[in-house]
């Protein structure tokens, strides 16, 4: 299990101010919200528009990621209801529509943009590439995965920049799970679904608590 830290929404906005400063922001942006709305580095690589936005060009509230793309072939719905999140989005569709990359010449559907093409491109207009990698499991068995080395490497350095050396593209994840059952009080079979596990157990890896969070925890004890 990845030892990425969780921010607190104070630090996710200040990483997103930080992004709003480098080059390609748009770009960057995207994908730091997309990952706090629980979705894999390699997720958010392989989707394609027509999964975030319908024929109407509105972009969904509900969205559900085909088994394709998700680790074990596992099919599951994140939600993009924070209103910030979709300005974020909205902004780099259309960086998309400026740039004309995966374009639809005289379409209104989609915003214009291919709906079999994938959401999120690289500074030079490119798709995000998948590399084979192989892990060895606690029994010895050899297991096949895809990663996205250059879509990690870009939100690591995101974070390096905003101050968090440890954070990766696994602190989306980790900060939603650990806001969500801290803040809002959710069971673990809640974050289990939104992670994508059959073992609720499996959360708890997700819970990370800052010490200056603990501190403020017990200052607010009585």
């Amino acid at each position: 299990m990845s030892k990425a830290e969780a921010l607190s929404k104070k630090e996710i906005r200040h990483a997103l101010a930080v992004a709003n400063l480098m080059t390609h922001k748009e770009g960057k942006r995207c994908a730091l919200v997309l990952s706090h709305a629980a979705m894999r580095v390699s997720e958010i690589a392989l989707i394609e528009t027509g999964s975030l936005l319908n024929s109407t060009g509105e972009l969904r509230k509900e969205i559900h990621l085909p088994a394709k793309i998700c680790k074990r072939l596992k099919p599951r719905t994140i939600w993009l209801t924070n209103p910030v999140s979709r300005e974020i989005i909205q902004d780099w569709i259309e960086y998309r529509l400026k740039k004309k990359w995966g374009t639809v010449i005289g379409s209104a559907q989609y915003q214009g943009l291919n709906p079999n093409s994938r959401f999120l491109y690289n500074n030079r207009g490119r798709r995000y590439a998948m590399t084979e990698k192989k892990r060895v499991m606690y029994d010895g068995s050899i297991k096949s995965y895809r990663a996205c080395d250059s879509l990690e490497h870009l939100i690591r350095a995101i974070y390096t920049k905003a101050g968090f050396h440890n954070a990766s593209s696994h602190t989306g994840r980790k900060s939603l799970i650990t806001n969500a059952i801290i803040d809002k009080g959710i069971s673990l079979k809640q974050a289990a679904r939104i992670l994508g596990h059959s073992n609720h157990e499996q959360v708890l890896f997700y819970v990370t608590i800052s010490k200056k969070r603990l501190s403020e925890m017990y200052e607010e004890a009585l």
